[in-house]
């Protein structure tokens, strides 16, 4: 189950400055214990490039207890961190001639929280926040070989399009999928 005060926001944000370096160390460990190395990103480089942005998935530690708030009480005035359950890379380009494209980058979920609808929140957010398939086309390239990241793309509603061969490296293809509402 996913915590009740899971939030998604645009990262870096105002309010989370203070945990800027926490976050960045956070997204990192994940990137590296989840993708190959071939695979791997430089986080903030990706983030600082202009057209890139960055979906976070985040819950409130409070004090040491290393799980997320599961209360809503009013815990304002207790110290907390942030955990990040998950994130999504993403570029956004506009066009004069075609609709804006919405390029994923990359999509993350902490092993603990996948197959329990993260994913899909933060595929969802990006839509709402780009405006597809309304005002936004949206495309990514994901490795043949993952399965589950290949049926929650297919469930959100992008379709295979090609097999790009040896797109990540030798023997290792890529599906480029294409998002379309039909």
């Amino acid at each position: 189950m996913l915590p009740p005060d899971l939030q998604i926001t645009i990262f870096p944000e105002k309010k989370l400055q203070k945990f800027h370096d926490s976050i960045i160390q956070q997204i990192e460990t994940m990137e590296r214990k989840s993708f190959p190395k071939n695979e791997m990103m430089a986080i903030k480089e990706e983030i600082s490039k202009k057209i890139n942005k960055m979906l976070i998935a985040y819950c409130k530690i409070i004090d040491d207890d290393k799980k997320c708030n599961n209360n809503n009480n009013n815990n304002n005035n207790k110290k907390f961190e942030i955990k990040i359950l998950g994130y999504l890379i993403y570029s956004y380009t506009s066009s004069t001639t075609t609709l804006p494209l919405t390029k994923i980058l990359k999509l993350c979920v902490h092993p603990l929280y996948q197959k329990k609808g993260l994913g899909t929140r933060l595929l969802n957010n990006l839509f709402e926040k780009t405006g597809v398939p309304q005002r936004s086309k949206a495309k990514l390239h994901v490795d043949t070989k993952r399965e589950g990241a290949i049926c929650l793309y297919q469930k959100v509603g992008f379709k295979i399009i090609e097999q790009i061969n040896n797109y990540y490296s030798v023997g290792r293809d890529a599906w480029f999928m294409e998002y379309s509402e039909e």
